[in-house]
């Protein structure tokens, strides 16, 4: 049993949760914690708080796997190694359940992933069902998009306090087992609005907003010219009055474009219209433009725009930036559009069963988060994942008639 002290509120949140609740924390006791789920224990030195994006933190990390202890671990830092933990984000940053970004001083294996030095810890704050990264995470998985992030659901505790329930992922990086590409002479982009991070530009005709994170530390402005005029040169061909009978098709890597924006309309993902979140990759030499990972989805599943309110509208197209929405003019993109859905479709459909599944190993959990951030009971828990999966069986219906029409 999860011991807790429960807050009294002078208000509570509506039933709709269309308006965020006055945040009062509540309390689980960390010493009672039994999930079932990994616990990872983080102490910050001298129990720092953790305010910062930019700054890294130095930590002790313990991580406890009930079902394997395999995957047990516990380090400390020193002064000749640094480990540490920051905050990241830009919207969820500025929730009251902060997500974190993880530095280890040499390359680490967490859960049997890849060995790296940098990890991240979601949030999911505004998720109900704490489930929808993790899906789409599932669905790029299951499809094959190349460099899909694993998913690890665990409980964090820092500095003796527990946060709640977060899901430890890879960070979006190049390098072996992230975004396996040439570190020199490939690239890694990010299309995102908040354009906030250098090297970074804005291309000639669609201005798309494109941020730069590999290569890294090159002589600017020259160095970073190969990756412009690559975007240029893609944005031109899908821009140009000849489409899609310009051989723009021998710039990209259809099946990930393909994939990529299948994923984001199934759940509804509605960050391609700004863009936010868009990676963009290409390997060296006469490797095509691919997309992916696929990442944030904190504005998918119908979501309201504020609050917790989720899954509105299910029977709707997915709204895109014009770039992206350019690619279906091709009649042998939607083609490819209609094949992957097809080909796909038995993947596409157990997403329900998985929903199923991943609610009862989360309940313990969620039960814990929710006596944190939303003194809330495990029913509404239970009804936001019947909306969820209600929501999606519309949508799959919807977009199985309305794609294969093309």
């Amino acid at each position: 049993m999860i011991g807790f002290v429960e807050l009294l509120l002078s208000g509570c949140p509506n039933s709709n949760h269309s308006d965020e609740p006055e945040v009062i924390k509540g309390y689980v006791d960390p010493d009672t914690l039994n999930t079932g789920l990994p616990i990872i224990k983080i102490n910050t030195k001298n129990n720092q708080p953790i305010t910062s994006k930019e700054t890294y933190i130095p930590m002790d990390i313990q991580i406890i796997d009930p079902l394997n202890s395999g995957n047990d671990l516990e380090l400390t830092s020193s002064n000749e190694e640094m480990q540490g933990i920051r905050g990241r984000g830009n919207s969820t940053w500025g929730h009251p359940k902060k997500p974190y970004r993880l530095k280890f001083d040499k390359k680490q294996s967490l859960f049997g992933l890849q060995k790296a030095k940098s990890w991240v810890l979601l949030a999911n704050y505004q998720d109900p069902t704490l489930l929808m990264n993790t899906i789409a995470f599932e669905l790029g998985q299951s499809f094959g998009l190349p460099f899909t992030n694993h998913y690890i659901h665990v409980d964090l505790v820092l500095n003796g306090v527990y946060e709640g329930s977060y899901v430890l992922t890879e960070q979006v990086q190049v390098g072996e087992g992230r975004v396996d590409i040439d570190e020199d002479d490939g690239f890694l982009v990010e299309l995102d609005t908040y354009y906030d991070e250098e090297p970074k530009f804005k291309t000639d005709l669609y201005t798309l907003p494109v941020m730069i994170k590999s290569p890294e530390d090159l002589d600017e402005p020259a160095g970073y010219d190969f990756v412009k005029m690559a975007i240029n040169d893609l944005e031109a061909a899908v821009k140009s009055d000849t489409f899609p009978d310009n051989e723009y098709r021998d710039l990209i890597d259809m099946d990930t474009f393909v994939d990529f924006l299948l994923i984001n309309e199934i759940v509804g993902n509605i960050e391609l219209m700004h863009p936010k979140s868009i990676y963009i990759y290409k390997d060296k030499d006469d490797a095509k433009i691919s997309m992916g990972p696929l990442w944030d989805f904190d504005w998918a599943f119908g979501y309201s725009g504020s609050g917790h309110t989720y899954f509105n509208a299910p029977k709707t197209r997915s709204g895109r930036h014009a770039f992206f929405q350019r690619f279906y003019d091709d009649p042998v993109f939607r083609g490819e559009y209609k094949e992957h859905w097809n080909d796909n479709y038995s993947n596409i459909t157990a997403i329900l069963s998985f929903i199923d599944a991943m609610a009862v190993k989360l309940d313990k959990s969620q039960q814990a988060n929710y006596r944190v951030w939303q003194w809330s009971d495990g029913l509404y828990y239970q009804q936001e994942i019947a909306k969820m999966k209600t929501w999606l069986t519309q949508r799959i219906m919807y977009l199985n008639e309305e794609i294969n029409k093309y």
